[in-house]
């Protein structure tokens, strides 16, 4: 145990005293020194001695400064016997020193008084977790979590700022709003955590991306925002867009799995664009909402017309959000016939009857409701309210309902179909469900799975606008679709288009070879209908069998009474 010099002797009732004290200072979990004004310590208890890495043997000779300049320590950031000598000066005017230090791997709060006689009472504490738990609650309040990026309010704050410093400087700057493409369906299928890995990856390239100037923030979700400050603006921003485009397309592993991911993204320009924050982020989410129409991978710089096309497709799933409840949804019924118009059945098509624009077909709401969500509850209502009616039926007819990719990618929809089946009383053969490419496209081995499931119910799958996609072949292979329906695009040509001509027989060669059935769709003439009669296709749907009409409109078909006059063309 260190000593204190004690000029005078004293009683044993006293050293005892001080002995008991020496033994308490010693184990205090403060460090406690008493150092002389040049430095030379008097005492140093066991927890200074352990700051300081001061082997317990020190001499009074050694000076603090030398104690610290020893190499016992790991990087003191500044020159030690500066800082004594700082310390000694606010000292000797201020009589105390107070001060936050770091010391190698730790962080000392420092707390020095000058006592009579010109001696220095050091107490220092150790606040290292203290301190970086007060950091890392500021470093979250203005940065996101995940990737380590700014958040939203440190975005607010330097829009505003670069707002202000652009008005006095007449300088033009961008901000880009980015969308990672396919960022649900890496959640969907490999899951949340291999979502944050392809978030945290692209934070670290975002990063490397930027030039001086700019600032990045994440929004949340897949959502981030940049403000581009590049003294040639737009060119500036294009070229951080393409540059983020790049690295985003580079492959991100997850356990043994390479994820690729594209971004969409919008770009406005300051003051063309926009003079405030509000104006700006909507531009630019604006230019955003367009590169997503127009295809992944996108690029677009805010145009006016975007600005009221945006607003409209808010409004309208707005609305759409209450339709179902309201009311809104109808279903109208499109005949399907055998080459000889015997119709055998009807495919369900959905419309929305909206308050203020009339009856809107299925291109004008089905995007908005697959990328909000919406198609979920839509998709349920159509396929009950389908069934139902079909159940009223003759036997002798069907009902075949269209599936959204997105009811493939969320929920039970085997454990749906089923339901509604019991539910509805339907026989599971009557019930023929269709799906496009791209239900297998997002998640093939995830799609494959369902459909066997909903084929095991005894419904029938088929497939929609066959030939339109690059691997409807090997989906073939892969699954023993019930039927191909040819889309309309090359059925309106026939005749006319020996590309079409040769397209469509060939189609229908390949079912027949296959052993699958053949409908082709959009049947308006005479003359495509003996086209597809002398090539054996089996099966037609389109104006010339009948038109999507009210379910009353075939009530002669249905053996629902006296046919209603009126119904609405598909």
């Amino acid at each position: 145990m260190s000593e204190i010099q004690h000029p005078k002797p004293y009683t044993n009732s006293l050293r005892h005293r001080v002995k008991a004290l020496e033994l308490a200072m010693e184990n205090l979990p403060l460090a406690v020194g008493l150092l002389q004004l040049d430095g030379r310590p008097l005492y140093l208890n066991r927890c200074f001695r352990d700051f300081y890495h001061v082997d317990e043997r020190w001499h009074k000779d050694i000076t603090f400064a030398e104690m610290i300049s020893s190499g016992a320590l790991y990087d003191w950031k500044s020159d030690p016997r500066v800082f004594f000598e700082r310390l000694v000066a606010t000292l000797k005017r201020d009589g105390i020193f107070e001060a936050q230090h770091e010391v190698g791997d730790r962080i000392l709060a420092i707390h020095d008084r000058l006592l009579e006689g010109d001696l220095i009472l050091s107490t220092q504490r150790d606040v290292t977790d203290q301190v970086r738990a007060e950091r890392r609650v500021s470093f979250l309040a203005t940065h996101d979590v995940l990737t380590e990026l700014p958040n939203r309010a440190v975005l607010t704050e330097a829009l505003d700022s670069r707002i202000e410093e652009a008005r006095v400087t007449q300088r033009k700057f961008s901000v880009l709003s980015v969308d990672v493409d396919r960022f649900k369906d890496i959640n969907d299928v490999f899951g949340h955590a291999a979502g944050d890995a392809v978030l945290s990856a692209l934070g670290k390239r975002f990063k490397d991306c930027l030039g001086p100037t700019d600032v990045v923030a994440r929004l949340g979700g897949d959502e981030f925002c940049f403000l581009s400050g590049g003294k040639n603006q737009p060119e500036s921003a294009g070229a951080l867009a393409r540059r983020l485009s790049e690295a985003a397309k580079l492959p991100i592993q997850f356990n043994g799995h390479p994820l690729t991911v594209g971004l969409s993204i919008g770009l406005a320009i300051y003051p063309d664009d926009g003079e405030d924050r509000a104006s700006l982020l909507s531009s630019s989410d604006a230019a955003l909402y367009r590169a997503k129409a127009d295809g992944r991978g996108a690029i677009r710089t805010f145009e006016p017309s975007m600005d009221r096309r945006m607003h409209d497709q808010r409004v309208l799933q707005l609305d759409l959000q209450n339709a179902t409840q309201n009311g809104e949804l109808e279903l109208l019924y499109q005949p399907q016939a055998s080459v000889d118009r015997t119709v055998y059945g009807f495919e369900a098509l959905v419309r929305w009857r909206h308050p203020t624009k009339g009856l809107l077909g299925p291109d004008f709401f089905i995007p908005i409701a697959e990328e909000s969500g919406q198609i979920i509850e839509i998709g349920e209502w159509v396929l009950r309210t389908a069934c139902r009616e079909a159940a009223t039926w003759p036997a002798h007819l069907r009902i075949s309902v269209n599936l959204s990719p997105v009811q493939f990618r969320h929920g039970d929809l085997v454990q749906l179909v089923q339901s509604i089946l019991l539910e509805t009383g339907l026989e599971p053969t009557r019930l023929e469900l269709e799906v496009t490419e791209g239900v297998l496209v997002h998640d093939f081995s995830r799609a494959l799975h369902i459909l066997r499931g909903l084929k095991a119910l005894g419904v029938q799958i088929a497939m929609d606008d066959f030939g339109t996609g690059y691997s409807s072949l090997s989906y073939l292979q892969a699954f023993p679709f019930d039927t191909l329906k040819i889309d309309k695009s090359f059925t309106a040509k026939l005749s006319t288009d020996n590309h079409a001509n040769e397209i469509v027989r060939a189609v229908i060669g390949l079912g027949r070879g296959l052993n699958i059935p053949i409908v082709a769709e959009g049947v308006e003439t005479p003359e495509q209908l003996d086209f597809l009669t002398q090539e054996r296709c089996q099966n037609i749907q389109g104006f010339l069998i009948g038109k999507a009409e009210p379910i009353e409109a075939y009530a002669e078909i249905t053996g629902r009474g006296t046919p209603t006059k009126g119904g609405n063309p598909a």
